[in-house]
């Protein structure tokens, strides 16, 4: 472990034989604050990470991942939490089959959204993970898909004029998936879809956070100085543009 501590302490150094945004990006950033959330028994938009489960880059089954025609395969959640099961020793999926609560967190720090998948336009990363939520938890489930940002990038416009709550509002990932659904029920005839996935879908609880509300959440100093010591590594090396000054 000294040699990775001192690896890190030499990212702010030009010289350093690793590239920053190997450790200062959104994955970690989102780690350490998973880690930190679960160990402080932060209450946050209506998580309780009190002895949470969470887990990162797992494997999660879409829909679609069987359909003969306009196939998908899994999804790799930045961070999936609640109740599941997995055994990296045997594979990466994740089993929701009796799960009471399950969301996942898409983190970003200056990329957008997928807008689309290979075998679906206009099916975007955050429909996609709504999708597979929907399909993999029971409907008595209580579910959720965040995105996590920087406040700076939060209400961005892209050239389109859309921003990153418009691709994360409940009518943009319905209709999306409604569309998704019928297109693979059009080419896969024996493969069947019914409208109970579209039912779990509306039940998902969507939201767009940034990190400054979550590492302003936790009430230790000094793991607040340790999280925004960090995120300004990440925005730094990112090249993160900030808030403009009114």
């Amino acid at each position: 472990m000294d040699a990775i501590s001192e690896i890190i302490k030499t990212m702010n150094n030009t010289s350093s034989s690793v590239n920053p945004t190997e450790i200062y990006n959104e994955g970690w950033m989102t780690r350490m604050l998973m880690y930190y959330s679960v160990k402080e028994k932060l209450k946050f938009k209506g998580i309780d990470f009190t002895n949470k489960r969470w887990t990162s880059e797992a494997l999660i089954s879409s829909p679609f991942v069987s359909a003969k025609s306009k196939r998908e395969g899994y999804t790799h959640p930045d961070i999936a939490i609640g109740d599941f099961k997995i055994d990296y020793s045997v594979s990466g999926k994740l089993e929701m089959a009796n799960a009471h609560e399950f969301g996942i967190i898409e983190a970003k720090m200056k990329s957008q959204l997928s807008k689309e998948t290979k075998n679906a336009k206009g099916f975007n990363q955050a429909s996609r993970n709504v999708a597979c939520i929907a399909h993999n938890t029971p409907k008595e489930c209580k579910t959720f898909f965040f995105v996590v940002l920087p406040k700076s990038n939060r209400d961005r416009k892209k050239r389109d004029g859309t921003t990153i709550k418009d691709l994360v509002s409940k009518d943009t990932i319905e209709r999306q998936i409604t569309q998704r659904v019928k297109s693979h029920n059009d080419a896969n005839q024996d493969q069947q879809i019914d409208d109970n996935l579209i039912e779990r879908v509306k039940q998902c609880k969507l939201e767009v956070i940034t990190y400054e509300d979550w590492i302003k959440a936790f009430n230790n100093i000094k793991i607040k100085e340790e999280l925004n010591e960090f995120y300004d590594a990440c925005r730094f090396h990112n090249k993160v543009k900030p808030l403009p000054t009114v």
